[in-house]
């Protein structure tokens, strides 16, 4: 029988993505996400948000860079964070006089002011408490200049629930992920599990299930004013039950 070899295994004090997305098998499982669709969707932004070549761009939760390196081809002024370490350290390799990368934890006050804070692909939402959760966004808040924007891409729960796919199978390289999604006290946890070289792993991912109606009380809680609701990467308005993302564009 193989070892097992559990998140809470390989820290028994951490949160769960704390080992998971610093995880080789983390990056193995997503390294097909579609950056076209990324691209796509940053080049949609910058037009609706017509900014100058001065203004200052922060992705927050940043991942490896993907939206950021794209920011700053289309000539602006990007900095990118993110709590994974393995992240930032590959994001590095593309930083220029432009655009920069460092670790920061989003429950923490930012370092500086910026003109637009992004936080984007549903990277938010992990902590165990509402109140982590509101302190995240009026870091965020306090993060900006006045005037500033705040662009929050977060799922549609609505949508999600309805269609959660329970199990599923999927293969990447040598690994096969076993996939199980539940919605477990407010949270929607994916359990993943695998073997390789002889060793059974087990992770999750949780993220709360956070919807619409909440997510806009909580922005207005920190002060922000929306300006506009979007439901997909292409900017389309947003329905409650058939939209996928939740892209809010506010302002402080």
């Amino acid at each position: 029988m193989p070892e097992i070899i559990t998140s809470d295994y390989l820290c028994l004090m951490c949160e769960w993505f704390e080992t998971w997305f610093d995880s080789e098998y983390y990056h193995l499982l997503y390294k097909d996400r579609d950056y076209t669709e990324a691209e796509a969707f940053v080049e949609k932004l910058v037009d609706y948000l017509q900014p100058n070549t001065d203004t200052f761009f922060h992705d927050l939760a940043c991942g490896k860079g993907r939206h950021s390196i794209h920011l700053n081809k289309l000539g602006l002024n990007v900095e990118g964070s993110d709590y994974s370490a393995n992240s930032i350290q590959h994001a590095k390799h593309f930083e220029n006089k432009r655009l920069h990368f460092y670790e920061h934890d989003m429950r923490n006050e930012m370092p500086r002011q910026y003109d637009c804070i992004v936080n984007l692909f549903t990277s938010f939402g992990y902590f165990d408490t509402d109140k982590e959760h509101l302190n995240t966004l009026r870091n965020c808040y306090r993060g900006l200049n006045d005037g500033g924007t705040f662009v929050f891409d977060f799922m549609n729960v609505s949508y999600v629930v309805e269609h959660l796919v329970p199990e599923e199978t999927t293969q990447k390289e040598h690994i096969s992920f076993e996939i199980r999604r539940r919605l477990i006290n407010g949270m929607i946890t994916k359990d993943i599990s695998f073997e390789d070289k002889g060793k059974s792993y087990q992770f999750k991912e949780e993220v709360a299930a956070l919807t619409p109606d909440k997510l806009t009380h909580m922005m207005k809680d920190c002060g922000f004013q929306i300006q506009d609701t979007f439901g997909s990467y292409a900017l389309e308005p947003f329905d409650l039950k058939t939209s996928k993302r939740l892209i809010l564009i506010l302002r402080k």
